[in-house]
Formats: structure tokens, C-alpha cells, sequence
């Protein structure tokens, strides 16, 4: 369970991101649904929904194996405290090369307000075998039956960035807004 408040004193926000936590099971067989429980605090009553997008990079190697789990709005959202679950398939392990299916990954769930990309958390995902002597010495072909997964909850990556809530104040990138104060001194 990851519990934080996501706040920027850079720019006026409208939502802080209180809690992500994943309640489907973990590690769990690579083709069950994944299930997130998201807590967001609105602050100020907001005219568009939030979008969700969350991708499963499939390859280090190219972003052409990477793959959009779910892609919704949620919305409209009351001012104050709201609760949900983000729920969706697992990715399609057939799009995946074989040769970077078992190893770490990524699952990124990106968070956007009117086209505007505010907030991306990234989780480190294990794909590995459920059991030793296949991970030790792996089949020519794939026992998707077998395949498990561990998602590494605990140290999740976070990016933000200041947009434009529609206050008037612009949009504002987190480098422009940290260079603004730089010459501010």
C-alpha cells in the first residue's frame, strides 16, 4: 500500500493524489486483471474529467511493444475526497518479444487533465516463472500458464508537472516554474 500526498508549490493545483494501491493480488499469474484503488482529493470544483491512461512498456529496447491497458475518464468529480478502482486486463503477453518478457519491466499509470499529462507514477514489475527450475533453465516456448508477476509496490517512481487548470495562469512546466524562482533570488 503507497500512501503520499502529491502536492506542487510551483502552481496552484487542483487535485492532490492522496493514495494508489494496488488490491488485486501481488505477485499474482501474469494474465490476471490488475485492480487499483485511487484516492484523489479535488480541491476546486473542475469543468473537465481526469483521464487515466496506464502502459505496459513491453521492450527497453522500443516503445513499439508497449501497450495501453485502459484508457478512461473519471468524472465528474465532487469537490473533496473520492474514491475509486481503476481495474484492467493484463497486457498481451503474444505482443511482447519473447525476449523481454521474462525480466523487469514497467507498468506506468499517467494521470491528465484536459490533454495535459500531470502526473505519472511507474511501477517496477518481476516477470519471472512460479517456479525455480523453470526460471533456472527456461523453455524454448513460452508456458504462459506458469508465468507469475510481482509488482514492486513500495518503491513506486513519480513524475509531475504544473499545467494549466484553467486558473489563467498558463501552463507551466516543472523546469520553467524551477527556473522562474532560480531568478527570482
Amino acid at each position: 500500500k503507497l500512501q503520499f500526498l502529491y502536492f506542487i508549490v510551483l502552481s496552484k493545483m487542483s487535485i492532490n493524489l492522496s493514495e494508489i494501491e494496488l488490491v488485486s493480488p501481488n505477485p499474482a499469474h501474469f494474465t490476471d486483471i490488475f485492480q487499483w484503488r485511487v484516492r484523489l482529493d479535488v480541491l476546486e470544483e473542475l469543468d473537465s474529467d481526469i483521464e487515466f491512461k496506464v502502459i505496459w512498456i513491453g521492450s527497453s529496447s522500443s516503445s513499439d511493444f508497449d501497450q495501453v491497458l485502459e484508457e478512461c475518464e473519471v468524472g465528474p468529480l465532487a469537490v473533496g475526497a473520492n474514491e475509486f478502482v481503476l481495474e484492467h486486463s493484463a497486457p498481451n503477453w503474444k505482443l511482447i518479444p519473447p525476449e523481454d518478457l521474462l525480466s523487469v519491466t514497467v507498468v506506468l499509470i499517467a494521470v491528465s487533465y484536459k490533454e495535459q499529462e500531470f502526473l505519472r507514477i511507474g511501477y517496477y514489475v518481476n516477470v519471472a516463472y512460479d517456479q525455480e527450475t523453470l526460471n533456472n533453465q527456461p523453455p524454448e516456448k513460452i508456458h504462459i500458464d506458469r508465468l507469475a508477476r510481482n509488482v514492486l509496490t513500495s518503491k513506486p517512481t513519480l513524475v509531475t508537472k504544473a499545467i494549466d487548470w484553467g486558473t489563467g495562469e498558463g501552463d507551466f512546466s516543472m523546469d520553467k516554474s524551477l527556473e522562474a524562482l532560480k531568478q527570482d533570488k
